[in-house]
């Protein structure tokens, strides 16, 4: 996905950014908003790095997101009709209920547990 496919206007807030990952809200705002790009982190520069052809805008944001927030990599959740509802890209922080950051696949960004968003629509997810 690239940068410009995000949905810029429903971005979360800092102020949920910091409820859900202390002390990083601001920086996690920065890097969303695109005030910083994200091959400003190690993680997306070792990624560069390892890739014949470029990764997606929206793969190294997720990477540098799980540099911040000291995340378990970058995971995906694939509904069974994946015509009619979302799949999901999301930092595994090593609980399915802890709050993480997902990227939905038209481009909307959240905080939510993954654990939570299975449950409340297990007949979409295996």
């Amino acid at each position: 996905m690239k940068r410009w496919e995000l949905q810029q206007w429903n971005y979360p807030s800092r102020k949920t950014l910091e409820a859900a990952f202390p002390g990083k809200g601001k920086e996690l705002r920065e890097l969303i908003v695109g005030d910083v790009h994200p091959d400003n982190y190690k993680s997306v520069q070792d990624l560069v790095g390892q890739c014949w052809h470029g990764p997606t805008y929206s793969h190294m944001l997720l990477t540098a997101i799980n540099e911040i927030i000291e995340g378990h990599g970058i995971e995906q959740i694939i509904p069974k009709d994946e015509d009619r509802h979302p799949s999901y890209d999301y930092i595994n922080m090593g609980d399915c209920y802890n709050e993480t950051i997902l990227l939905r696949s038209d481009g909307r960004l959240i905080v939510a547990s993954v654990g939570d968003i299975v449950e409340a629509h297990g007949d979409w997810y295996d």
